[in-house]
């Protein structure tokens, strides 16, 4: 048994499988928090900066982050240049093996979503920031992946897919 979670495993098979994708996306990361520092979203790329980004955000979901960064087309762009799936990286590192160590935070994540939505009747973008700060730590901000979700969410300029955890199945009566 390994001590990782499931997200570091994730993200150490990308950077093991894919280690141009992941260099590239590094950089991409990278870039756009230099945009963030720029813009003076935030002073600098420490985790108390983003808490209080998120936190205004929680606070008040019409706050606007300023951007000119294409995180989302930078990101594409990524994606195909060096044939990059998440996809088939997960299926590498099977989510049984880390059940009873740590649950994955991506999928807890998901889920508390599909209960926020569940009980408020929607989702919003405050209830996201919110969310960003509950589920994930220091630590996990420091992932590419979760980074990447971070980032997505702050970016003015790129639509966010949230994929939300539905449950399971039930037998019909």
């Amino acid at each position: 048994m390994t001590n990782k979670t499931y997200d570091e495993a994730i993200n150490n098979a990308i950077a093991k499988q894919y280690p141009e994708y992941h260099t590239a996306l590094l950089k991409v990361l990278d870039d756009f928090e230099q945009e963030l520092i720029i813009k003076k979203v935030i002073s600098d790329g420490s985790y108390e900066n983003y808490v209080k980004v998120l936190t205004k955000i929680s606070n008040d979901s019409t706050y606007e982050v300023v951007s000119d960064f294409a995180l989302g087309d930078s990101l594409t762009l990524n994606s195909q240049r060096y044939n990059y799936e998440l996809a088939k990286t997960m299926k590498t590192i099977p989510l049984i093996h880390y059940r009873n160590i740590a649950q994955s935070k991506s999928m807890l994540f998901n889920q508390r979503v599909s209960e926020i939505n569940t009980k408020n009747g929607g989702f919003s973008r405050s209830n996201y920031a919110s969310l960003l700060l509950e589920v994930y730590n220091e630590e996990d901000f420091q992932l590419p992946t979760i980074r990447t979700k971070l980032f997505r969410f702050l970016d003015p300029n790129t639509n966010d897919r949230l994929y939300i955890y539905m449950g399971k199945p039930t037998q019909g009566e």
